[in-house]
């Protein structure tokens, strides 16, 4: 038998993270950003919120020099997530080793390097984290530059992140 702690010695949760796909449209909008300017201001703030409840009325942007998150073709790169993370999931990886998957699989995407790092920034450790606790005071971990790039870019779906904690003992979920 490996192992075992002190009864008095606490054990704490290993911690995976759950990829999920979601609307992008459903993700809270981005409005702590502070830079860079292309990403703030009223009108920008409202448009995304338009898109969120309109999409039609507002119309997409193609990607635009501005700043790295509107350089990236999210339309490709989101896409090329959700196909790589739901192809690992099928094959029963889960936690980081989706990550792993997903690198292992990068070049055959035939993906520009901007969407290429966009892919990354998306299915690997460190994605868009959106912050579920009721009454947090931000609405984002990680990635709400990379959820507001998207909804100006009008993509669909998209890939999140979710650290769950793991029971130490079984390596399960811990269920709440």
């Amino acid at each position: 038998m490996g192992y075992m702690p002190e009864p008095s010695e606490p054990i704490h949760p290993g911690y995976e993270p759950v990829y999920e796909v979601v609307k992008v449209v459903r993700l809270p909008v981005p409005n702590e950003i502070r830079a860079p300017d292309c990403m703030i201001g009223p009108k920008i703030w409202l448009r995304r919120r338009i898109r969120r409840l309109a999409s039609w009325l507002v119309p997409r942007q193609t990607p635009r020099p501005c700043c790295w998150h509107h350089q990236v073709n999210w339309h490709q790169a989101a896409a090329a997530a959700i196909r790589l993370v739901r192809q690992a999931q099928a094959a029963g990886v889960r936690g980081e080793g989706i990550s792993d998957y997903v690198i292992d699989r990068l070049d055959e995407q035939g993906l520009g390097d901007r969407e290429q790092d966009g892919l990354l920034a998306l299915a690997c450790t460190g994605g868009i984290e959106p912050n579920t606790e009721p009454n947090a005071q931000w609405r984002y971990y990680e990635g709400q530059h990379r959820v507001a790039a998207q909804l100006d870019q009008g993509v669909q779906e998209t890939v999140v992140q979710q650290w769950v904690a793991l029971d130490p003992i079984t390596g399960w979920p811990v269920q709440d």
